[in-house]
């Protein structure tokens, strides 16, 4: 393989494959080759499935680049369920209670907040778009080891049972346990959260009337995403004593119980669904760049669920990393140079610290059970609920629409 001009990107998930479409779509990159490594198989979705287990609830600012890369409308068309207000409520009060926080797209001038897609949808369409573009895809393929490459311009990427693969930009998408990560040696702030994300699909005896619903409870907080007409993701994020109760129980039992914890505030509730579980962590890397190599998604920071921020986090690294790649080559300069990549590290770091921070605080606040500091987080709640300003700012952040 020509050694110069090639971008290898590491991991086949939605951020791996928008930051490829966006390169492939730049007008800027007429000299670098792309490509994508994954260990894994490509996603498969089929419109006559039953609606898969993850999902990811995508925000105003991730549409806008879904639809800049020409396939939200395919998503649409197939399975995309729209929200347009969210409800949060704490165990201590009720879903309509003083001090249970709401948000209106209609405030904002929105006609939703969002949507909740299926995560092997998105990577489908991603696939398809990609089969369009000047982008090599090779899946199955498992990474050895990264070295400097012998005229030290850029890294050789190793492969099992393959040749090596000259990058002069390695971009690690691959995931919370990133391998990438470890190779170039980038150490992580973490910490476990001692939860686990508990998911399974039901029926709802009321409307969601396109609502996401929150209420925080004593080991952690549980919401109903609407998926359709009077059915709903649960992602219920509590211990694991909690999550090994709940896998003794059958289908009815369970539904009697995430109706009783999301006190009624859809009627009863069906399981009509697979259940599943996975661990939650605060990681953040403390750095997101090195020589010929950058970091984006969860192999740089992962967050809890609670916000729904997780994949939007990543798609705005894509975002950002392809406009900084954009106006290096836009100057001529050389991609791989850490001073090409600082400002996407600035940018990125600073705004996901911010969102990572804050969600992490909430979860603690929410974790603490006295009747003192749930007077005083209610009287919080009530005083946010009534600050247009302060909501509507929280919104926009929330959503990648802050200017």
């Amino acid at each position: 393989m020509k050694k110069n001009n090639h971008i290898v990107i590491v991991g086949a998930g939605i951020v791996g494959l928008t930051s490829a479409a966006l390169l492939a779509q730049s007008s800027f990159n007429k000299k670098y080759h792309i490509h994508v490594i994954d260990a894994g198989e490509p996603s498969e979705y089929k419109d006559d499935e039953d609606i898969d287990l993850r999902v990811s609830a995508l925000s105003v600012g991730s549409i806008k680049i879904f639809q800049c890369l020409g396939i939200w409308q395919e998503v649409i068309k197939k399975r995309a369920y729209p929200y347009a207000n969210m409800r949060v409520w704490d165990a201590s009060d009720v879903a309509d209670g003083m001090s249970a926080i709401s948000f209106e797209a209609m405030a904002l001038g929105l006609s939703e907040l969002g949507f909740i897609v299926e995560n092997n949808l998105l990577k489908a369409e991603l696939q398809t778009l990609i089969s369009s573009l000047d982008i090599s895809m090779h899946y199955g393929i498992e990474i050895t080891s990264i070295k400097e490459s012998k005229d030290k311009s850029g890294v050789d990427v190793h492969l099992l049972g393959n040749e090596p693969m000259y990058a002069d930009l390695l971009i690690g998408a691959d995931g919370s346990n990133s391998l990438t990560r470890k190779l170039f040696n980038i150490r992580l702030k973490k910490h476990s959260y001692s939860q686990s994300a508990f998911v399974v699909h039901v029926e709802t005896e009321k409307d969601h009337l396109d609502t996401a619903w929150q209420r925080f409870l004593p080991e952690g907080p549980i919401a109903l995403l609407p998926l359709g007409k009077n059915r709903a993701s649960v992602v219920w994020s509590t211990t694991s004593e909690k999550i090994a109760f709940n896998t003794t129980l059958n289908d009815e039992e369970l539904g009697k119980l995430l109706t009783k914890s999301t006190d009624y505030a859809l009627g009863n509730l069906k399981v009509i669904s697979k259940r599943a579980n996975f661990d939650l962590k605060y990681q953040h890397a403390v750095n997101y760049i090195d020589k010929n190599f950058v970091l984006v998604g969860d192999a740089a920071h992962n967050i809890h669920p609670l916000a729904g921020q997780g994949v939007n986090l990543g798609i705005a690294d894509a975002d950002c990393l392809i406009a900084t790649i954009n106006k290096t080559l836009n100057r001529n300069e050389y991609i791989g140079d850490k001073l090409s990549l600082r400002p996407y590290e600035r940018k990125r770091k600073g705004a996901n610290w911010m969102m990572l921070s804050f969600v992490d605080s909430l979860n603690k606040l929410f974790l603490i059970r006295s009747d003192l500091v749930g007077n005083l987080r209610n009287i919080g709640m009530r005083l946010f609920n009534k600050s247009r300003y302060l909501k509507s700012y929280a919104i926009k952040i929330a959503l990648g629409i802050h200017s």
